[in-house]
């Protein structure tokens, strides 16, 4: 895994995200496909995560960008399967999920914050 991916890979991300989004068949979620490869983001502001739910195929990598200004942030899985480490302000981090399965994870700065990765497969 890598704590950090090039700000061009993630104005890529984001390009794509935004094209799926306006395709005829979108389902609203900001999952896009390209080939074989899937990727999800998740933004963290406003003291959450945003969308605090999200169901992904197996093999999709989620992206989680620290969008809050001037705050620090972890993305931590409840079972101990990632941790960030702390995310500063336009910080990311990912993980690919390989497995099906209910990943639940928080903030460990602030663990009020909390949400969930359904992984379908």
């Amino acid at each position: 895994m890598s704590k950090r991916i090039h700000r061009s890979a993630l104005v890529a991300l984001v390009a794509a995200t935004i094209l799926a989004s306006c395709s005829s068949g979108s389902t609203g979620q900001p999952t896009t496909t390209t080939g074989s490869a899937t990727a999800s983001a998740v933004s963290i502001e406003d003291f959450r995560f945003q969308p605090p739910e999200l169901t992904v195929s197996v093999g999709t990598t989620v992206t989680w960008r620290n969008d809050e200004g001037g705050i620090a942030h972890t993305t931590t899985a409840d079972d101990g399967t990632w941790n960030s480490g702390t995310l500063q302000p336009g910080d990311t981090f990912e993980v690919t999920f390989d497995q099906p399965g209910t990943y639940t994870y928080f903030c460990s700065i602030h663990p009020s914050m909390q949400a969930t990765i359904t992984v379908e497969g």
